[in-house]
């Protein structure tokens, strides 16, 4: 049976070979992939250089033409809107571009009339025109303030995030996008990490407080209903919670006054001075500094999820961190000698660490400032 679908398979071969050669995709207009056909077979030298080369000049050639065609009538429109479909054509000119350069030395040494063109400095200023246009045009989306604009404004947007994974404030617009284009949007606040949290702590998180300016903005519930559709949902993630064990450092050292003789008027008695002068400890203070510090840190993320598809449209990590910090300190010595800094600290006393669970709590409202920082913040809600 083995040797029956083998010689099978050698009957075919010939055939399947002969499907994927250049030549039929060029018959097929499927010119990139004859691109990569030839290319790679000249890269490793399986090929036969006399039939490779005119199917590679052909497919290269006549791709480039079709690009260029279009990139000349988009701009015969003289529309801005117009910038990105260039973007993706001057795309494909640099891409065919980027696959000959791996064979640049073997066109040269076997002198093959095929002239590999880089479209760099257009694809770059396409980009730039187009994502000028998709910004300016998404933000004047979201001023009208309908959810069909604002959904049409995140879709421009997340194009822009596809040429720039930075540009202006295109995460805050896209996030007012989102939330501006949703119907109703369930809240859903999850704690995925290790850590065992407050009984009250997630309902504490739910209770964002929202002016009613803010509730304009945004509908959401915290609590899914059986039955309810919801079109947005807001997904926010608590991955890490970590509470370092409180630490005392202890730092001991001696400092002197750059100038004793200056404090020479602070003596009603001139030999005591002088008899302070010939102690070893004269214009000498031994200090030592204790330092108190614990820290607590929740790690999480912001999901953005279709509420139709669960797709995630959009994800912000977040880190909150939360610091407990006391110094104090004590001097000996020469007072004069002692830094004005270190004096502030002689009459605070040592504190008591505060307990994990409180570290947690004041963490948590760091995470929850954050979180609503993200979704509703003023900055980004429109009046």
């Amino acid at each position: 049976m083995m040797k029956k679908y083998l010689l099978l398979f050698l009957i075919m071969f010939p055939f399947l070979l002969g499907a994927q050669s250049p030549e039929k995709l060029i018959e097929k207009g499927e010119y990139d992939k004859a691109i990569d056909y030839c290319v790679k077979r000249l890269e490793d030298g399986r090929g036969n250089k006399d039939k490779l080369y005119p199917s590679l000049k052909k497919a290269y050639e006549e791709a480039n033409r079709l690009d260029l065609e279009r990139v000349i009538e988009l701009k015969s429109k003289g529309m801005p809107e117009i910038w990105f479909d260039i973007f993706l054509a001057y795309s494909d000119l640099q891409k065919r571009y980027l696959t000959l350069a791996r064979i640049e030395e073997k066109l040269q040494q076997d002198q093959v009339n095929i002239n590999p063109v880089n479209f760099t400095k257009d694809l770059e200023a396409s980009r730039n025109n187009a994502v000028a246009y998709l910004y300016a045009h998404s933000v004047s989306l979201i001023k009208k303030g309908t959810k069909e604009d604002a959904a049409q404004a995140s879709i421009e947007l997340f194009m822009i995030t596809k040429l720039y994974s930075e540009y202006k404030d295109v995460e805050v617009l896209l996030r007012q996008a989102l939330g501006g284009s949703s119907e109703l949007a369930l809240l859903e606040i999850r704690n995925l990490s290790d850590a065992s949290l407050p009984p009250d702590f997630i309902s504490n998180m739910e209770d964002f407080a929202l002016t009613y300016r803010e509730k304009k903005y945004l509908s959401y519930v915290t609590k899914s209903e059986a039955g309810q559709d919801y079109s947005l949902i807001i997904a926010i993630n608590i991955t890490e919670v970590n509470v370092a064990p409180g630490t005392v450092s202890e730092k001991e050292y001696t400092t002197s006054h750059k100038d004793p003789d200056s404090f020479s008027s602070s003596y009603a008695d001139e030999s005591k001075r002088i008899e302070d002068k010939k102690h070893p400890d004269y214009n000498k203070c031994k200090i030592k500094e204790i330092h108190q510090l614990k820290t607590a840190v929740m790690k999480g993320n912001v999901r953005y999820i279709d509420g139709k598809s669960g797709k995630v449209l959009y994800i912000v990590p977040l880190t909150a961190r939360s610091l407990f910090e006391n110094r104090t300190a004590t001097a000996s010595g020469d007072m004069f000698a002692c830094p004005p800094e270190i004096f502030e600290l002689i009459d605070k006393p040592k504190k008591k660490f505060p307990k994990n669970a409180d570290m947690i709590y004041k963490v948590g409202e760091e995470f929850k400032f954050l979180v609503k920082g993200i979704v509703w913040n003023d900055a980004f809600i429109n009046d």
